[in-house]
């Protein structure tokens, strides 16, 4: 069964095109080998897709806002059982900035490479 013809009108605008499977590939930043878009890891080089902040960021965060919080309340208190409080409201304020720092994706660059 064949389709009847449509008619068109030579003024109208056509229809956007489709988008391309192109948008489905990614470049790797470090050895720009093409990947899937949707991979964690580079086949090619070995990068790594890193979802948040690593174990050593954290750390990291959450030591300097458990040693900065409480310097600073010192500077305007005396040594008391607030300095406890603000001790734990710095580690856990500095566990939540590293989470906001480093909370999109990111590549790793492969082992061995800096």
């Amino acid at each position: 069964m064949r389709l009847p013809h449509l008619e068109t009108d030579p003024n109208a605008t056509p229809l956007p095109m489709l988008e391309p499977e192109i948008q489905s590939i990614e470049i790797c930043p470090y050895c720009r080998g093409k990947l899937r878009r949707t991979s964690e890891g580079c086949p090619h080089c070995g990068a790594q897709r890193q979802f948040g902040p690593t174990r050593n960021e954290s750390l990291v965060c959450t030591i300097i806002g458990l040693i900065a919080v409480p310097s600073i309340s010192l500077l305007v208190l005396p040594p008391s059982i607030w300095t406890l409080a603000f001790t734990i409201a710095g580690a856990l304020l500095g566990f939540f900035v590293s989470h906001g720092r480093f909370g999109g994706d990111r590549w790793l660059p492969p082992p061995g490479r800096k």
